[in-house]
């Protein structure tokens, strides 16, 4: 994987957080709390494979760079169990099909 110093960050957020609105529902349940949107999160999550992040390194990643918070749209920073909970809901297809998308649109290696 690249390092996060190889590319913009923000066209990474930007890019993903596109990808993940043309490809997920707002939510994952009607019922769900609605603090974050399930594009939101997962975005967060491709973000965080793109820059071989631990969950908890994301999230303090997340809360150092406000462009990319701001990109998301977050109306805060998500907890790593948030993060780690949407990994696991989200099918390894969709998440590696989704990763390969935004490598290849973003022209990383």
């Amino acid at each position: 994987m690249p390092r996060q110093e190889d590319f913009d960050c923000v066209k990474v957020a930007r890019t993903a957080y596109l990808l993940t609105r043309m490809t997920l529902p707002q939510y994952s349940h009607p019922k769900s709390p609605h603090r974050f949107t399930l594009p939101q999160l997962a975005a967060c999550v491709l973000v965080r494979s793109v820059l071989n992040l631990s969950y908890r390194q994301m999230s303090d990643w997340l809360s150092s760079r406000e462009e990319v918070y701001k990109v998301l749209e977050l109306p805060r920073i998500p907890d790593h169990t948030t993060l780690q909970r949407t990994f696991k809901k989200l099918p390894n297809a969709y998440l590696e099909r989704v990763e390969k998308l935004l490598i290849q649109e973003l022209g990383l290696k």
